[in-house]
């Protein structure tokens, strides 16, 4: 009996680690009864589901290329079919579902595939790939918000003028316009005359763009008025290639009156409407009358309608100005920007002449200061009136006797005709006038100039615009056309200036000035010798009109205008002898390809 309290005390660690081992394992028999219940709870669920993801797991490859498919068909739709971008999305949507129900089905296989060797490379090119296409993606957005256009032809033919820039930037109200043309070509009849329809509407497309590009409140459209005849009809369209241009804010429409046929004139065509459905105001330009000056209204060679019509396509009120010759007092009209005396050939009244000084002066005829100063386009012919030369004498400016005679430049069959290319290079007041954007005039021709003197007195500051050669006459006798070089009385020679524009503050014998003179007291004045060189006859003989219309947008202050008109498609040659062509062809032989060869000689001996 006492070995029994013995033996349970020595063993009492033993027993205790017994029980706990019996404990341990009646739970773990628990525990993993119910592990087998649940593992058989979820066996059974997927005995259940295993058909159908093996018969989804069947079609894996088709479904895959299904999905890729449609992700790609549905970036297609929303990154160019506007009207269908809700669809595109679906579309996404469902294909990146076909490839995930693939992925969770094959998921170890996947998984594995990426853990291996090749699924890493695969991986990390996808990485670099997306980096790739990230960094592209980020210069794309960052150029885009600062992109800019360089227009690096010697005309800058595919620039608009400034002055169309800054009524682009200074709009306040959306602008769109509406062109009218014919969608279907490929039935047209006429094939030649189809090819130069879609010429002229890839230029008016062309244009349209530099325009929208420049401010996204001017928006355009084309329309067919085959197809939509009912907005034809509203817009009063009954011709293919019509253009309007409306103010959506105002509600404003103007169809736009092309200068030519081709468009080739269409920047200042769409400036014009622009200005008028804006309701800005327009500049007007008065061309004295009744002197026996060239007409702005007639259409024939001595006319000046083409004139007309080219300053009222940069929204000029252009209109021939008739003073009274009843009345003692006349004024010229208060709203004149410029005066253009164009060519007189008959005596004027001394109220005539007192209404010109008083203009010139900057006053009114109540002697009022006028708001803005004077400007005034003086042509000259060998007979101006005595009255027009002593109006001009007043002012400084003298009319030489006669024509001039260019041994160099004159028309060798017209010698009283003159060839104008030596323009002032160097000074900036004329430089718009002669370098509009630093591109100098092409030949002008003026038909017997007179010679240009200015009286040199403090008053007035004048400026050549062109001159001749040292070989010139002044010939006193329109008839004659050989200069008399010696005797007792030759011609005068030596170099003219048949161009001018001249600062005056006052006539001549008026004190000077000794501090800076009111603003409305400086007249400017551009002076030509001649007035045929702006008729509908020689306008468009080489640079004349440009000539006359750079002064004329000069003096009215519209700098930029100068060029609009001036941008021509020239035809340029890259002229060779016959030893720079031999050298060019042989160079394109061999060169490029010694060049390829030596350089990989070079990396073959670095690398060897």
């Amino acid at each position: 009996m006492n070995d029994r309290p013995e033996n349970r005390s020595t063993d009492w660690r033993r027993q205790r680690r017994s029980r706990t081992q019996r404990s341990i394992e009646d739970s773990s028999s628990v525990v993993t009864s119910d592990t087998q219940n649940t593992g058989k709870q979820n066996n059974t669920l997927y005995n259940l589901i295993e058909p159908a993801l093996d018969a989804v797991g069947s079609f894996g490859t088709p479904m895959v290329i299904a999905g890729v498919i449609g992700i790609a068909l549905g970036l297609i739709i929303v990154a160019f079919i506007e009207s269908m971008k809700i669809y595109g999305l679906i579309v996404i949507i469902f294909g990146a579902i076909l490839i995930g129900v693939i992925a969770v089905i094959y998921f170890s296989t996947v998984t594995a595939a990426f853990l291996s060797r090749t699924g890493r490379y695969g991986t990390n090119s996808l990485i670099m790939l997306a980096a790739f296409m990230g960094i592209i993606l980020l210069v794309n957005v960052i150029s885009f918000n600062n992109n800019q256009r360089w227009d690096n032809t010697a005309t800058q033919q595919f620039s608009l003028a400034t002055q169309t820039k800054n009524l682009l930037e200074d709009l306040n109200q959306p602008i769109k316009a509406t062109a009218f043309f014919r969608e279907d070509m490929a039935s047209f009849p006429d094939v030649v005359r189809a090819q130069q329809m879609l010429a002229r509407r890839a230029k008016v497309e062309d244009t349209f763009s530099e325009f929208s590009n420049r401010n996204t409140l001017f928006s355009y459209e084309f329309i067919d008025p085959d197809i939509n005849p009912e907005i034809a009809r509203n817009y009063g369209i009954s011709t293919y290639e019509s253009i309007v241009i409306e103010a959506i804010g105002n509600g404003q429409t103007n169809m736009v009156t092309r200068t030519d046929e081709s468009y080739s004139e269409l920047e200042q065509d769409l400036y014009t409407s622009i200005l008028v459905v804006s309701g800005q105001e327009k500049r007007k330009i008065y061309f004295l009358s009744q002197h026996g000056e060239k007409n702005i209204n007639r259409t024939d060679p001595d006319g000046l309608s083409t004139l007309k019509d080219s300053l009222e396509s940069f929204n000029y009120e252009v209109e021939a100005l008739r003073l009274s010759t009843t009345s003692d007092v006349v004024s010229i009209p208060d709203d004149t920007a410029l005066l253009v005396i164009a060519g007189p050939t008959a005596d004027m009244p001394d109220s005539h002449k007192d209404a010109l000084n008083r203009y010139l002066s900057g006053y009114d005829s109540t002697g009022q200061a006028r708001i803005e100063s004077a400007r005034l386009i003086f042509m000259a012919e060998p007979d101006t009136s005595d009255s027009f030369k002593e109006f001009l004498a007043q002012w400084g400016i003298l009319l030489g006797e006669g024509y001039i005679f260019d041994k160099e430049r004159s028309d060798p069959i017209t010698p009283q005709r003159i060839r104008l290319s030596s323009y002032n290079p160097v000074a900036p007041e004329v430089q718009q006038i002669v370098r509009p954007r630093g591109i100098p005039l092409e030949i002008s021709f003026m038909q017997g100039a007179s010679a240009i003197f200015v009286a040199e007195d403090g008053l007035r500051i004048p400026v050549e615009i062109a001159r001749t050669s040292p070989t010139s006459y002044l010939i006193d006798d329109i008839e004659r056309t050989e200069p008399i070089e010696s005797g007792d009385n030759p011609d005068p020679s030596g170099i003219f200036i048949p161009a001018y524009y001249i600062q005056a503050v006052g006539q001549v014998g008026s004190p000077a000035p000794t501090s800076a003179a009111p603003q409305h007291q400086i007249s400017q004045m551009v002076i030509f010798g001649d007035s045929d060189f702006a008729t509908n006859k020689f306008v468009n003989s080489g640079s004349g009109e440009s000539l006359f219309l750079n002064s004329a947008n000069y003096l009215l202050g519209d700098f930029s205008l100068v060029s609009i008109h001036n941008r021509q498609t020239v035809f340029r040659e890259f002229n060779l002898d016959k030893n720079e062509y031999k050298f060019v062809r042989l160079s394109s032989w061999f060169f490029l390809p010694v060049l390829m060869g030596l350089l990989a000689t070079l990396v073959w001996w670095i690398r060897r």
